[in-house]
């Protein structure tokens, strides 16, 4: 049987990141039509003081691989930052997914109930796999698949609630 870990997290974040892939395919088609540089949207924000496009899909990416390390007991290793372009973040994304693919709950060496210590940015929470995961990677995972999304609408991306919702109803 698998872990409340395992069932909370697995298909959320798949499903999370083939959204990502989706939707920034929609906006690499929308800026070729629009002969919009590609760059732009990579860089795009919703205010001045957020991270752009890119930092949105980074952070969600390793969101994933610092969950599935802490679920195995090891010091999370961020993937190789990208260099910007989105053939760079498509990779990042298939990276990741391909991640989870191998996953085995049976591998995690943090068992259910049992706590770690989970740095998050100048802070240090005791949680329980199942807590991390309902309590910060998930909805941190969300904010950021989220707030490319806005980015992407701001933009002028032809995106609808669908583009978000359909890979997590399938």
């Amino acid at each position: 049987m698998a872990s409340p870990f395992y069932n909370y997290t697995i298909a959320t974040f798949t499903r999370g990141l083939n959204t990502l892939s989706s939707i920034l395919k929609k906006a690499e088609e929308y800026a070729r039509e629009k002969n919009i540089p590609l760059d732009e949207l990579l860089n795009a924000r919703l205010v001045e003081d957020m991270k752009p496009l890119s930092f949105q899909v980074v952070t969600a990416t390793n969101t994933v691989s610092k969950a599935l390390a802490r679920a195995a007991s090891v010091e999370p290793q961020p993937q190789q930052e990208p260099d910007g372009t989105y053939e760079d973040l498509y990779k990042r994304l298939e990276r990741t997914l391909a991640e989870l693919e191998k996953v085995d709950p049976a591998r995690f060496a943090i068992k259910d109930g049992q706590t770690f210590k989970a740095p998050i940015g100048s802070n240090v929470f005791d949680y329980t796999l199942e807590d991390y995961s309902v309590r910060f990677a998930i909805p941190n995972f969300y904010f950021h698949v989220v707030t490319a999304y806005e980015i992407l609408r701001v933009k002028g991306v032809q995106l609808g609630k669908m583009d978000y919702l359909s890979e997590f109803m399938a």
